[in-house]
């Protein structure tokens, strides 16, 4: 298995303990939003993932984005069918507190009719859009012991070396910004990988970890879930 699922489970946990932090002094409403392009051809993909990083940072300048949002983490995520790519970043999104009751909320074909508009691209089937509602229906003690039982895993699996896909050598494959981009700068080099740091009570923390657990910093195979060998 690649040595990034070991990165894919320290965003995770690192992730879960920054929601708490901020639902600790803060009232946020937690989404996640998947933005993806369909079948990318080997050829070009490097042009089409500097048109998405632009589109991505394009997108979040929107008023109509900026206003209802509080920042973002986002992360690159690639998966791979032979010749052919389908690169999707997945965003962890905290959004105003008022967000699903007035003016502010975005419905999910303005999601799509955004992100078309921020790629400027056709035809617009080749785009992806997906968005969870954070809501903290997790079963809290499933979630302790999912994390207990991948805390033991990063203690007791050796690291093993990536295989790189030399097309991302230079991508920033993860990135946050402004309040989760200011708590995070806070925490580290702080967090520590042990149950006791972590919020467990906290159901939306619980909920995003076990959504997080499936995204995947990088290239891998299609289909291929990140941590399905250790879970």
């Amino acid at each position: 298995m690649l040595g990034s699922w070991r990165r894919s489970l320290q965003l995770a946990f690192f992730n879960h303990r920054l929601i708490s932090e901020v639902n600790r002094v803060k009232q946020v409403n937690w989404l996640t939003v998947d933005l993806g392009l369909r079948e990318v051809a080997d050829a070009h993909i490097n042009e089409e993932l500097d048109r998405m990083l632009i589109g991505f940072n394009r997108l979040f300048k929107y008023k109509r984005v900026k206003q209802a949002t509080l920042g973002y983490f986002r992360m690159l995520d690639i998966q791979k069918d032979e010749d052919v790519y389908h690169p999707t970043i997945h965003i962890l999104l905290p959004t105003i507190k008022s967000y699903f009751q007035g003016r502010y909320y975005i419905k999910y074909d303005e999601w799509l009719a955004l992100w078309h508009k921020a790629l400027d691209m056709d035809p617009e089937n080749r785009l992806s859009v997906k968005v969870n509602v954070l809501n903290g229906r997790c079963d809290q003690q499933e979630a302790a012991c999912k994390m207990e039982q991948f805390l033991i895993k990063l203690h007791d699996e050796p690291d093993r070396i990536p295989n790189h896909d030399t097309k991302l050598a230079s991508r920033r494959l993860i990135g946050y910004s402004r309040l989760l981009k200011k708590e995070t700068d806070r925490l580290l080099p702080e967090i520590e990988y042990n149950i006791n740091q972590y919020d467990i009570h906290d159901d939306i923390a619980n909920c995003a970890f076990k959504s997080m657990l499936h995204w995947y910093p990088g290239v891998r195979k299609q289909g291929n879930d990140p941590l399905h060998s250790v879970s």
